[in-house]
This record gives C-alpha cells, sequence and structure tokens, in this order.
C-alpha cells in the first residue's frame, strides 16, 4: 500500500536543507510555493492574487512550501523521522505534517 505525506514548511534555506537529505535518501515529491491565508489577506489588502510575478522573475519562494510526498508504506516512518531530524521536530523550522492512506494509485514515477 502506498502512504501521502503532505509537509509545510516555512520558506528557508534550512527548509531546502531538508528538501536536499530527503531527496538524497532517494524520495520525491511535488513542491509547490505557498502562501498562508492570513498572510495573503493581511499584508496585501486591496491585492486579490495569491502569486506575484516578481516571485516568478526572482526565483523567490513564497511565505511557505507545501510538498507532496507518495511511498510505499513500509518508507513512511524514515521519511517521518528524516523530516523530525532536519527541523528539530518542527522547533528550527516551523511547519507541519500529515500522512494518510492512499487506497487507489497508478502512475509510473
Amino acid at each position: 500500500m502506498k502512504k501521502e505525506l503532505w509537509l509545510v514548511l516555512e520558506s528557508t534555506e534550512t527548509a531546502f536543507s531538508t528538501l536536499q537529505e530527503c531527496k538524497g535518501k532517494g524520495y520525491n515529491a511535488t513542491v509547490v510555493s505557498t502562501e498562508s491565508l492570513r498572510h495573503a489577506v493581511d499584508y496585501y489588502p486591496g491585492e486579490h492574487h495569491f502569486f506575484n510575478l516578481r516571485h516568478l522573475e526572482n526565483h523567490e519562494m513564497l511565505e511557505s512550501i507545501l510538498c507532496i510526498f507518495v511511498v510505499d508504506d513500509e518508507k513512511i516512518e524514515d521519511l517521518k523521522q528524516t523530516i523530525r531530524d532536519y527541523t528539530d521536530s518542527f522547533k528550527q523550522i516551523k511547519g507541519f505534517m500529515f500522512s494518510r492512506d492512499i487506497k487507489d494509485y497508478e502512475g509510473s514515477i
């Protein structure tokens, strides 16, 4: 059975180190730049968008990073522990993660 692990990390250089370690251990994920609802509404009043072209032009990440991993059931604990180790259980890098079972999976990657 496969599991999905959703990881949200505050966008920092240390967050990239965490992702590099996951990649080094053979894990892959879809990574998306994200912004919290609070940040989007409170800090950009009157602007009705969630992506600023400045971020694209400057190759900057937004406020946080969303990673979606799909792994075999027996590898989920190793992946979680790797994330805990590199985030100091989310004390060094703010964020969170959760996982759940995937009942129906098809694909080549």
